[in-house]
């Protein structure tokens, strides 16, 4: 089948930009995965305080202290509990602020993918599966990339959702909140080898970005 010097010229220049999208989503996603980790280890003494605070407000609210020296003080049990709450109320804000920054994150990451595989889907037919099957040395296939692209897409949803839900907590409901930091350390154990994905990704691909 004979394709003209244009026809060959337009497949070699889309796939060089597609190559160039792929390019800079992985320089993002290398981005995105630092600041995502700079705001999980800002959460974990957060997590850790509030688990103490509540521990702390389920304490306040079973002792008895009319039979106690501190009887005297008829308000004290009640002042104590305010400011416990008030403390915890600060530490949750701090820790939605955590929170919004890894919803940006996640954010950012689906949409440099999803830019990603556009287009690609816009150019699927002028590219070809045999191009965006082929591997070398210095590159992994298109194919591959855009796999790894979408696991990591789906990591950054799924670890975000997990955090998101497991800190909607309630007053009434002090034990879970006691136990939240044991919650959170499981989650982040198996976070651990997920986030492996991404940088096991960006060292696959470190020659290929090289490439320039």
């Amino acid at each position: 089948m004979y394709i003209d010097r244009k026809e060959r010229m337009s497949e070699k220049a889309t796939y060089g930009s597609l190559q160039q999208s792929l390019r800079r989503c992985f320089d993002a996603i290398e981005q995105q995965q630092k600041e995502w980790k700079i705001a999980i280890q800002e959460c974990e003494p957060l997590v850790a305080a509030l688990s103490n605070l509540s521990e702390q407000l389920q304490a306040c609210e079973k002792v008895n202290l009319q039979n106690s020296p501190l009887n005297e003080f008829p308000d004290l049990q009640g002042r104590l509990q305010y400011k416990l709450k008030a403390a915890m109320e600060v530490t949750l804000e701090k820790l939605n602020e955590k929170m919004s920054i890894l919803q940006k994150v996640r954010d950012a990451v689906s949409h440099h993918v999803g830019s990603v595989l556009y287009i690609y889907e816009v150019n699927a037919d002028d590219i070809g599966i045999e191009t965006c099957l082929m591997r070398s040395n210095l590159s992994p296939s298109i194919a591959d990339m855009l796999e790894w692209l979408q696991d990591i897409e789906k990591q950054y949803r799924n670890q975000y959702l997990a955090r998101k839900l497991l800190l909607e907590v309630s007053y009434d409901r002090l034990a879970e909140i006691r136990n939240l930091s044991q919650s959170w350390s499981r989650l982040e154990d198996k976070s651990l080898s997920r986030q492996q994905l991404v940088e096991d990704t960006l060292l696959y691909v470190s020659f290929f970005r090289e490439a320039e």
